[in-house]
């Protein structure tokens, strides 16, 4: 279920019942006197189905519990990057000139490219080392719905809302200025900026302003059946600007979706 918001002054409202297939419901259409705000909303939440199952259910099932009691890592989905990665690659084709689209669409898609490539390399890097679910000294740790951030010190790292999925570590979503993070955190984070360091110079030059990100997501509300013998239903809540694509993926060694060339880091 998601809010969409279309832009029409002064026009009768469209009929939208020709939207409707399917795969489409249209639950409710009301007017506005504002449009709908990118991550204005609350949550964003999801039925999914997944056919032609072919898996052990019962690992499957336990894979799902935990993901219900850790959450998962919060990285960028591959739809982010574009058909097989074409985002990224614009975005390093600019940042090698040290140019600027001069349309603002696609200035800001491929923006949002190069930040979160860089967020996910960190994150992926937290995932091998296993401390992208561990609070640590330097560490910036931020609440789910929350963009304000906060550094780790010793007793930060053993605050009870990390063990129930409250508060996270975070990652970086590069722009100007060096990572606020301290320590191993930092090293982490600024050695994967000068390895990228033209993505990093071109989103500083961009006017971009250094955000934080959670590198935990965790899933609201999940729950599951099987409709059938191989159909796996998932229903869950996201917070805003999360990607239900990464849950799947977290269940690809028992629902596998094929392979992808998309530079997504995971």
């Amino acid at each position: 279920r998601q809010w969409f918001s279309i832009q029409l002054p002064g026009k009768a409202d469209p009929d939208l019942s020709a939207a409707q297939d399917d795969t489409l419901q249209i639950l409710k259409s009301t007017r506005h006197k504002r449009k709908l705000q990118r991550g204005a909303h609350a949550a964003n939440g999801f039925t999914l189905r997944l056919t032609q199952l072919d898996a052990d259910t019962d690992a499957l099932n336990q894979r799902l519990e935990i993901i219900a009691r850790q959450g998962i890592p919060n990285y960028f989905g591959t739809q982010r990057f574009g058909y097989q990665g074409g985002n990224l690659g614009e975005a390093r084709d600019y940042a090698a000139r040290k140019a600027l689209p001069e349309q603002r669409a696609v200035r800001s898609r491929l923006l949002s490219t190069a930040r979160s490539y860089l967020f996910n390399r960190v994150l992926a890097a937290r995932v091998a080392d296993g401390s992208w679910e561990k609070a640590q000294v330097g560490d910036l740790l931020a609440f789910t719905d929350s963009r304000s951030f906060f550094p780790a010190g010793v007793d930060e790292c053993s605050d009870p809302r990390l063990a129930i999925l409250d508060l996270h570590p975070t990652g970086p979503q590069w722009g100007e200025g060096h990572s606020p993070a301290d320590g191993a955190t930092a090293e982490l984070e600024n050695a994967i900026a000068n390895d990228e360091s033209a993505l990093r110079d071109w989103l500083v030059r961009a006017g971009m302003e250094h955000e934080r990100r959670i590198l935990r997501l965790p899933i609201g509300r999940l729950t599951w059946h099987y409709p059938e013998s191989d159909i796996l239903q998932l229903e869950f809540v996201l917070p805003p600007g999360c990607f239900a694509t990464v849950l799947v993926r977290e269940l690809i060694d028992l629902v596998p979706v094929g392979q992808t060339d998309s530079p997504c880091v995971f």
